[in-house]
C-alpha cells in the first residue's frame, strides 16, 4: 500500500492521526503501544447538552405570566434554597409523568444552578461553541477534549461523545459510541454475536494468524516510511483495527443487557457507555446530547416534552452514578445553546434569546445554591465578582467565566492544553 492509498484508507475508516502510536517491533511480533495511559481514577466529567436552546424560565429561573403562561407571575417552588418553576409534565393522555418538584426535591441539595449566563449570541452553532469552550469564535476545544488531553494525554478513549460541541483542536482523539450494541461489535470483531464468545467468524488460531500477518505488514510498511507523520498514522490505523483494544475493558464494565434494554430515556442510555468508560479507567469526559428545544412554535407543549426527557434523564443518570459506585467522582454539567425569548411569537412559540442557565453537581461543587439571576424581563443581572450577590456595578456572567471555573474545578487551568487555549475571563467562585 503506497502512502497516498494508506492515508485515504485511514481517513475513510475514521482513524485519527492523533491516536496513540505504536512502537515499531520486529517482524512477526505484534507491536505494543508506546504511551499506554495509566488507569484514570477521576474525577470524571459528564457534559449534557440540551440542543436547540432550552427555556430556563420553565425550570430553574422561574418567570410566570406573561413570560410563561402556565403559572402566575411571582409563583415558584423552592427546595434547598433553589427556586424552580412549578410545572408538571404530562403524557399525551394528560397524565402527570414527572415534575420540576420531583426533580428538585430529590436533587436540589446537591445542585448548583447558575442563572443569567450571557451567551452573547442567538446562533445555534455559536451558542453551543461558547457554552462548552468559552469562546464564540471557532477553533477552541470543547471542555471535554481539553480535560481529557490534560488528564490522560495519548488516550484514545479519554473523550467519548454523543453530540453537542465536539471540537478537539488536535488535543486528543474523539470517539463516538452512543450505541451499546455497536460498541460491543467493535470490541469483539471476530464474534458473529458480540454477546456470545463462542459464536465466531474465525477460529482462534485463524484469527491469531490474521493478527500476525497484519503486524508483519505494518512493520514492513513502517520500516520503509521516512515521514514521521505518516508513520504515526500507520500506528494509529493499526490501533483502530486491533482486537486487543481498550474497548474490551470498557465493555466488561457495561451493565447487564436486561438493564440496557430497560433504559428507554436516550440520555440514560447514552450514559451507560460513558459510565462504563469511567469505571474501566479509560474515560475522562463524555458528551451526552438530546435535541427538541428549538421551540419556535407550540412552545409550552414542545418545550415541556423536551424538558421532561432532559430532567428525568438527569435524574436517572444521577441514580446510575450512585448505583455504579461512582458517587462523588463524577461532575455533571447541563447546558444549552442559549435561552428562549421572554415573549411568545405569533405561533405561540419562543425564539432565540442570549440569556440562559446551567446546572452542576459533583465533587468540588457546593450544592443547594442558586447564583446569578435575571430580572422580570429575563435580562441578566450583574453580580459581585467575589460574593456573587446581585450588584448593579458588577459582572455579567458569561460562558468564558463558566469555562474558567470548570477548568479550575478540574485542576487543569495550568495544563499545557489550557495555556494553549486561554479563555481570559476573570475568575468567579461559581462552584463555592
Amino acid at each position: 500500500m503506497n502512502r497516498r492509498r494508506f492515508l485515504q484508507t485511514a481517513a475513510a475508516s475514521g482513524a485519527a492521526l492523533f491516536l496513540p502510536i505504536l512502537r515499531p517491533g520486529p517482524a512477526g511480533e505484534q507491536s505494543a503501544r508506546a504511551d499506554t495511559p495509566k488507569k484514570y481514577e477521576g474525577p470524571y466529567f459528564l457534559i449534557i447538552h440540551a440542543g436547540g436552546g432550552w427555556d430556563p424560565t420553565m425550570v430553574c429561573d422561574p418567570k410566570g405570566d406573561p413570560i410563561n403562561k402556565q403559572f402566575p407571575k411571582g409563583q415558584f417552588g423552592a427546595a434547598s434554597g433553589i427556586k424552580y418553576a412549578p410545572l408538571d409534565y404530562k403524557d399525551d393522555g394528560g397524565k402527570v409523568v414527572y415534575s420540576n418538584q420531583q426533580f428538585f426535591d430529590k436533587w436540589a441539595s446537591k445542585l448548583l444552578v447558575v442563572n443569567g449566563i450571557d451567551t452573547t449570541t442567538g446562533n445555534h452553532d455559536t451558542g453551543t461553541r461558547a457554552m462548552w469552550s468559552g469562546k464564540v469564535s471557532d477553533g477552541y476545544p470543547t471542555f471535554s477534549a481539553l480535560v481529557a488531553a490534560a488528564k490522560t494525554p495519548g488516550n484514545a478513549l479519554g473523550f467519548i461523545s454523543n453530540g453537542g460541541y465536539e471540537q478537539t483542536a488536535g488535543l486528543t482523539s474523539l470517539t463516538r459510541m452512543g450505541n451499546v450494541d455497536v460498541v460491543r461489535r467493535i470490541a469483539y470483531p471476530t464474534r458473529l454475536d458480540p454477546n456470545n464468545a463462542n459464536y465466531l467468524v474465525h477460529s482462534q488460531p485463524t484469527w491469531e494468524r490474521i493478527l500476525k500477518a497484519q503486524a508483519e505488514r505494518l512493520d514492513g510498511m513502517r520500516r520503509v516510511e521516512t515521514l514521521p507523520r505518516v508513520s504515526r498514522a500507520m500506528g494509529s490505523y493499526y490501533v483502530a483495527r486491533a482486537t486487543d483494544n481498550d474497548l474490551t475493558q470498557l465493555v466488561a464494565q457495561l451493565p447487564p443487557q436486561s438493564q440496557i434494554d430497560r433504559a428507554t430515556n436516550p440520555l440514560h442510555r447514552q450514559s451507560l457507555v460513558a459510565l462504563a468508560s469511567f469505571k474501566s479507567g479509560l474515560g475522562v469526559a463524555a458528551n451526552l446530547s438530546i435535541g427538541g428545544f428549538d421551540t419556535h412554535g407550540n412552545h409550552d407543549n414542545a418545550q415541556g416534552r423536551a424538558l421532561y426527557t432532559l430532567l428525568s434523564g438527569v435524574d436517572l443518570i444521577l441514580d446510575e452514578i450512585k448505583n455504579q459506585g461512582l458517587d462523588g467522582k463524577v461532575v455533571v454539567a447541563v447546558g444549552s445553546d442559549f435561552g428562549r425569548t421572554p415573549a411568545y411569537n405569533a405561533q405561540n412559540g419562543k425564539d432565540h434569546w442570549n440569556i440562559t442557565s446551567m446546572l452542576f453537581t459533583g465533587p468540588g461543587i457546593t450544592g443547594g445554591r442558586q447564583v446569578g439571576g435575571s430580572d422580570d424581563g429575563f435580562k441578566a443581572l450583574t453580580v459581585n465578582a467575589t460574593s456573587l450577590q446581585p450588584d448593579p456595578s458588577g459582572t455579567r456572567i458569561r460562558c468564558d467565566h463558566v469555562q474558567r471555573a470548570m477548568r479550575k474545578l478540574a485542576g487543569v487551568q495550568e495544563s499545557d492544553a489550557a495555556k494553549k487555549f486561554p479563555v481570559g475571563a476573570e475568575e468567579l467562585p461559581l462552584f463555592g
